[in-house]
């Protein structure tokens, strides 16, 4: 629900749907009142450059052009002017918050995924140097064999979320999904011989 601080007219629908300006009296819906910002502001000089008539409240955050109250729209956090906020939606720009989630998305497949993989090398390594029959390095390599599937899950999980968001770390994403996914792959089809053969 969001009401408008100018008019108080009241919309019970998504915020996303509503818009940026109330539908009645045209004022942005997000911003403060003029009261309620804080003084230390520096007040530009200047004119806006949509209309020369009203003196400038602000300058927008993307270009630097000056800005009126009925101008300065609340895009992101920022106070950009109508033209910024016309080119973001042409461009679909994409918030800071959703390309931080992309890049950790991206990030954690690819790190699960050469985790999954050094386990299963370190299970193989282990009985290797222990030479014979050390009966417990044989079941540690076993059970970190076991646990290299716990992150090569999530590594998939991870890896399939980037690629749905479709954001600038596409290729990490897919070398964690060929990662997580080649190993659990591998390490399944193994097990399933190694059981078959029994």
């Amino acid at each position: 629900m969001v009401e408008c601080r100018y008019c108080g007219e009241m919309y019970h629908a998504d915020p996303e749907r509503v818009g940026a300006r109330c539908r009645r009296c045209r004022e942005p819906l997000y911003e403060r009142r003029e009261a309620a910002r804080p003084t230390d502001e520096a007040t530009p000089v200047g004119q806006c450059a949509v209309h020369p008539n009203n003196a400038a409240v602000g300058v927008c955050q993307r270009c630097g052009t000056y800005m009126c109250a009925l101008c300065r729209t609340r895009w992101h956090d920022r106070a950009l002017c109508p033209a910024c906020v016309l080119r973001a939606l042409d461009e679909k720009e994409v918030k800071p918050e959703d390309v931080k989630a992309h890049r950790r998305q991206a990030m954690l497949a690819l790190v699960f995924g050469v985790g999954a993989w050094t386990l299963v090398l370190v299970g193989f390594i282990v009985p290797l140097v222990s030479r014979g029959g050390n009966q417990g390095l044989i079941v540690m390599a076993g059970l970190l064999g076991v646990a290299s599937f716990l992150p090569s899950l999530f590594g998939i999980g991870q890896a399939v979320a980037a690629i749905r968001a479709r954001g600038s770390r596409m290729i990490m994403a897919t070398f964690g999904l060929v990662l997580s996914g080649s190993h659990l792959g591998t390490t399944l089809g193994l097990a399933i011989v190694a059981l078959w053969h029994r």
